[in-house]
């Protein structure tokens, strides 16, 4: 039974598609969706997906909801490569894909997919607009067939990496070890992606992974349409959105400067940005930069003050607050709160709390990198001991 035929509101293609559906049947310019769906983050639509789903979550829904996402996260690929081509690699691949559309494998030929790609995006002004501040194409002789079938792959192991450690969560999957070389077949196969029955070639082939729920040529005329209609406003940006690298990097707190009085001097006498006044003890927020007051009844709302407030609308209840009169770190973690020390210290190593000595503080980068870990790991609560209850009066 194929996984796509589940009936249920929960349908992660019905998700992806109804805002086209609607539109089409309005006929409404203005209820286009705001970003065409080819410039979605495939990632964040999957932890979004599984969210929404009933949960427990059950592992064949987790299998539909991956193939239908790969199946756009392909689609991107493809127009991103075909970005990168020049016009004359794209006219030529344009011409060596259609020559084979009508075959029985079509939809799962990364070459005629890439040339019906290329002939509806050619319907738009995407390939027009030829500016100086394109980003560097690959020359022409790079783009083989060999160099284009590893730019999808790296293009989607990304996301494959992410899935695979989400359906090792959810469900107490193994995580396989492979070579380098042998990543996106064994990510693949762990996923569901490919057949049962599948034959690994030599070479792999990532278009064998795709599995369309509908007819691939239609879905993929109806996104490059989305994005011929955002060009025609919008023709240099359309092309630089889809041409940028997606890099993941780890959170990380704010980078603070080396020496304390800098924080000092900018925030001394700053003023609130929601009750306009220089608060009597200011706080600034290390996870996002708000600027923000401690204790302020100024800023008070529903009889909560403003640093717990913000400590649920940034952090869903955590909260890392630095002082700017005191040179400390408190740490707000739903009802309760606790002094986490600073990370400012003396030419002697030392803390100078409140500023009463009035010395010149400097960054201590190992303690920073503490914090910071405690933060991304979610360990206050074990390593902390000394917490109170706050009152909401923060």
């Amino acid at each position: 039974m194929r996984l796509y035929s589940i009936d249920s509101e929960f349908n992660p293609w019905r998700k992806l598609t109804q805002l086209e559906e609607l539109n089409s049947q309005l006929g409404n310019e203005e209820q286009q969706p705001e970003v065409p769906i080819l410039y979605h983050d495939v990632t964040s639509l999957l932890l979004i997906q599984i969210l929404m789903m009933p949960q427990p979550l059950r592992k064949d829904h987790f299998t539909c909801i991956v193939k239908v996402l790969f199946a756009l996260l392909y689609t991107q690929a493809l127009v991103a490569l075909s970005v990168k081509c020049n016009e004359e690699d794209r006219s030529a691949w344009k011409h060596t894909g259609a020559l084979k559309k009508n075959t029985c494998d079509a939809e799962k030929s990364y070459k005629v997919l890439l040339s019906f790609v290329i002939s509806e995006l050619s319907k738009g002004k995407l390939y027009h607009e030829e500016g100086a501040q394109e980003c560097a194409m690959v020359s022409p002789t790079a783009w083989s067939s060999e160099s284009m079938e590893k730019y999808l792959q790296d293009f989607c192991l990304p996301f494959l990496r992410i899935a695979s450690l989400l359906q090792h969560h959810l469900f107490g999957e193994d995580l396989s070890s492979c070579q380098e070389e042998e990543e996106f077949s064994v990510l693949s196969s762990c996923l569901g992606l490919l057949p049962t029955f599948y034959q690994t070639e030599h070479p792999f082939i990532s278009a064998s992974c795709l599995d369309w729920p509908v007819p691939a040529f239609d879905i993929i005329a109806q996104w490059c349409s989305e994005i011929n209609s955002f060009t025609e406003r919008h023709a240099e940006q359309g092309k630089a959105l889809l041409i940028q690298e997606s890099r993941w990097k780890l959170p990380h707190l704010l980078q603070l400067p080396e020496n304390y009085n800098t924080i000092f001097q900018y925030y001394h006498r700053k003023t609130c940005s929601v009750c306009t006044k220089v608060p009597k003890d200011p706080a600034v927020c290390l996870v996002c930069g708000t600027f923000v007051c401690l204790k302020g009844l100024c800023c008070k709302q529903q009889s909560y003050c403003e640093c717990v407030l913000h400590s649920q609308n940034c952090g869903a209840g955590t909260g890392i607050f630095l002082l700017v009169n005191a040179s400390v770190i408190i740490i707000i973690r739903g009802h309760r709160f606790c002094l986490w020390g600073s990370v400012y210290l003396d030419a002697h190593g030392e803390e100078d709390r409140d500023l009463r000595r009035g010395k010149p503080l400097y960054i201590c980068k190992e303690r920073y990198k503490v914090l910071e870990q405690q933060w991304i790991s979610h360990t206050f609560d074990h390593i902390n001991k000394r917490w109170g209850p706050h009152y909401n009066g923060l």
